[in-house]
């Protein structure tokens, strides 16, 4: 498999060789370090933002099924304006979706939690902060950043959540150390809708709906007001087309919460 282990292994024995080819009056120069460095800082940082790729560590980004059937998420809230009203239109429907959620803002949202858990919903964690910055930290202080944002969801649903994504979708060395330890399944997303780049209500459903496939993880934004009204057309568009919503853990065969 292609992964950051296996493409720092390639990059030394690489290194190694162009050594020997040196040393050997092949006349190696400067520029043939400069190249193969390229390569490989490009390869590795590039493979980062690709969650899907597993290039740092193992990621669930879809169900592997031919059945149509895909889950629903949502990144970034609790939001006190939108998630509500998302969960309105979820129970109108009777689908379940997850929540991936920062921690900074279950503060003064505790009963939207509690609303998630108690209508169905799988709860899974974002990061505390979800800052800019988020992959620059050093793993100590991500892992505080899990552990404060778990503290949190424990204390109000009494469930130690199993599932996290990272912020932005990115896995670093740095990321994948904090994670060490911790028990979480990653959960990546194979359909994206880039809800919060894209306005038109429009423009977001056919970016999901045009590539819909069975066992997709589909990844939306609970602090997107447009969400609303595309939630209930792609719901439409799933039950038109003989597509079910199942949870998370359904689909991925994992276990969310750690077992108490």
């Amino acid at each position: 498999m292609f992964t950051f282990r296996t493409t720092t292994i390639t990059f030394f024995v690489f290194l190694f060789l162009l050594n020997i080819l040196g040393f050997a009056g092949f006349g190696i120069h400067y520029w043939h370090y400069l190249i193969l460095i390229g390569i490989y800082v490009t390869v590795s940082v590039t493979l980062s933002f690709f969650i899907r790729s597993c290039f740092h560590l193992k990621a669930f980004s879809n169900g592997i099924t031919t059945e149509k059937i895909i889950s629903i998420t949502f990144d970034d809230g609790p939001d006190t304006e939108y998630t509500n009203r998302i969960l309105d239109v979820l129970k109108d429907a009777g689908i379940t979706a997850t929540f991936f959620c920062i921690g900074r803002k279950i503060d003064g949202n505790e009963e939207l939690l509690k609303r998630m858990d108690n209508d169905g919903h799988l709860i899974g964690t974002h990061s505390y902060s979800h800052s800019n910055w988020f992959d620059f930290f050093p793993p100590r202080r991500m892992k505080k950043e899990f552990l404060r944002t778990e503290e949190k969801i424990i204390h109000i649903t009494g469930k130690r959540p199993l599932m996290f994504r990272p912020p932005y979708g990115v896995i670093n060395p740095m990321v994948k150390r904090a994670l060490h330890g911790t028990g979480y399944h990653v959960i990546g997303f194979s359909n994206r809708a880039w809800d919060t780049v894209a306005k038109k209500e429009g423009k977001i459903l056919s970016r999901i709906t045009r590539s819909l496939k069975p066992g997709d993880i589909v990844l939306l934004h609970d602090t997107v007001q447009q969400n609303i009204n595309v939630l209930k057309s792609f719901l439409d568009y799933l039950t038109q087309n003989g597509y079910q919503v199942v949870s998370l853990d359904k689909l991925l065969n994992i276990i969310p919460y750690e077992k108490t």
